[in-house]
């Protein structure tokens, strides 16, 4: 497994600012110089924790699964980390908790009645298009002033890894974002039922004629050995996007990750630096009438576009009726957890052996927010900066050493058969609640092989990762930053291209249109949707970096 990152804590100097104000608006983001001077309002340990000299109280706002069964707590104040940090910070907050579905309608309306908490935590959804438009409008503080002084670990690390240009936007940064230090975590795999594999007598496919092969294999033979040759679904798609992002790559689609949304590289520019809105690319159609056989032939689930086919799809594959998937589940379900095997390599296709399934870096910048109504901005820096720290982010993620997660003698972190086996029957989502907030993602700390322990640094994924990782694209983009003009633009475009792509690639796979009949329909729809504003708003903001 790859080593824990060992991030600074040389914070043993005073810190100091005053308690009131903040750069969140007008000049002090624009000059990039905190706003507020004044006595001291905390001092930094050599642990790397803010410690105020007394007491103080900050509302917070965060979305949240909500836990149940024994052991669940009313306020998140009850969780080790908070009680930790509050015992040696003297910050103590006050909490909304509500849940990821709640979020966006909740959050709205405060930023409607102008009623904002000091902190908002977990912003699930929250798009880069609102958080520098807020941010902006001088509803959020702008951090980047604060970040060298009172964030020198977080600091570091994004100088480190070129980070800080990806989360400037419109001349500030707005919040601290949810990071993957792990190409685990960044890059999806495809995995094969090992038990199918041996019961058709099939070897791991490479190029995708064997893919086929194999599925069809899959269909045809009983490969779960139930006794009912119809109910094998070959290739266990989450969603309707999971077959595009699986097999872009071997079409030369998707050249730069996902962390851009229908956006790569241009092969026709060897330069790299002209932006192409690939979901349109003629390659599509070849891609499409590949999914369009799968569909035909039977090899993927005929309810893929159904409103909860989600739920259908965890239920078949703890059922063992998927012979592939690339999705998490593979870490749950009795019986499954080892069986799905990521092959020695991606699918080689007519464009090669790429494979595109990965995103930057930064998963999810809206990890935590400090608003223009917080009274000490710089403290919470602070605060938010031990997240960063290596035993910060064991804490945020894992709780507590010896009850919710061991280090073993090679120094690798595991879940306890508390998490993992819990005796009251909770699932691990709902047992890590107990200790951590970091189900649903949006948090602002370093996810790592060893401090998340989620499918993504299960050993199969592991395995698959080292398997792949000379096949990932030469460049793999961060979400390129956004003015407030481009994020506008690209947010006023972005539904209506989604609703375009949804409803013509569902209709071409399923048969309702044909794709080469439709194909300029398709286009003249992506145009009238906003295509050329999308992908020129995209260029500009990508340019603009220089």
């Amino acid at each position: 497994m790859k080593k824990m990152r060992l991030l600074s804590l040389a914070l043993t100097l005073v810190l100091c600012l005053t308690a009131c104000g903040g750069p969140g608006s007008g000049s002090a983001a624009a000059s990039n110089t905190p706003a507020n001077e004044g006595e001291p309002t905390f001092t930094m340990d050599p642990a790397g924790y803010p410690v105020l000299p007394e007491k103080k109280t900050f509302s917070i706002l965060a979305a949240t699964s909500i836990p149940e069964g024994p052991g669940a707590w009313e306020t998140p104040n009850e969780i080790p980390y908070f009680i930790n940090m509050e015992e040696h910070t003297n910050i103590h907050f006050e909490w909304e908790t509500i849940t990821h579905t709640n979020f966006a309608e909740r959050f709205s309306t405060l930023l409607a009645a102008d009623d904002l908490p000091d902190v908002v935590l977990k912003a699930y959804g929250l798009s880069d298009s609102e958080l520098v438009t807020q941010g902006t409008n001088g509803m959020f503080v702008n951090i980047e002033p604060y970040l060298e002084e009172y964030a020198p670990d977080f600091y570091a690390y994004c100088v480190e890894n070129d980070l800080l240009k990806y989360l400037r936007m419109g001349g500030g940064i707005w919040s601290f974002p949810y990071i993957f230090d792990s190409e685990s975590i960044q890059m999806s795999k495809i995995y094969f039922n090992a038990d199918w594999l041996e019961a058709v007598g099939k070897e791991m496919p490479v190029t995708l004629d064997e893919y086929l092969d194999v599925f069809r294999a899959f269909r045809d033979n009983d490969a779960n050995g139930n006794g009912d040759p119809t109910d094998e679904i070959p290739l266990g798609l989450c969603d309707s996007e999971n077959f595009i992002n699986i097999f872009a790559g071997a079409y030369g689609l998707m050249n730069r990750g996902t962390s851009n949304t229908y956006i790569d590289a241009d092969p026709s520019d060897s330069s790299g630096n002209t932006l192409r809105f690939w979901r349109g690319d003629d390659t599509m159609k070849d891609l499409l009438k590949m999914y369009k056989q799968y569909w035909d032939e039977g090899l993927i689930s005929h309810n893929l576009y159904d409103a909860d086919y989600y739920i259908l799809f965890d239920n078949l594959h703890h059922e063992d009726k998927h012979g592939a998937h690339a999705a998490w589940v593979t870490v749950s379900g009795q019986g499954m957890i080892d069986k799905f095997i990521a092959p020695d390599a991606p699918p080689i296709g007519p464009a090669g052996q790429t494979w595109a399934y990965i995103s930057g870096k930064v998963a999810q910048k809206p990890g935590l927010i400090i608003t223009k109504e917080c009274g000490d901005p710089a403290a919470m820096v602070a605060w938010a900066n031990y997240n960063y720290t290596q035993q910060g982010a064991y804490d945020y993620f894992l709780g507590i050493e010896g009850e919710s997660y061991i280090i073993d003698e090679e120094g690798h972190t595991r879940l306890t058969d508390l998490i993992e086996n819990n005796p009251d029957g909770m699932t691990v989502d709902q047992a890590i609640l107990r200790y951590s907030l970091y189900p649903l993602g949006h948090n602002p700390s370093l996810a790592t092989d060893e401090t998340f322990k989620g499918g993504e640094t299960y050993w199969t994924s592991l395995e698959g990762t080292e398997r792949f990782h000379a096949y990932k694209p030469e460049t793999v983009w961060e979400a390129v930053p956004l003015s407030v003009e481009q994020a506008q633009v690209i947010s006023s475009c972005k539904g209506d291209l989604q609703a375009v792509i949804a409803e013509y690639e569902g209709k071409f796979v399923t048969g309702v249109l044909d794709i080469d009949k439709g194909w300029e329909e398709y286009q003249e729809k992506l145009d009238a949707a906003g295509r050329q504003e999308y992908l020129k708003a995209y260029q500009e903001a990508y340019d603009a970096m220089g």
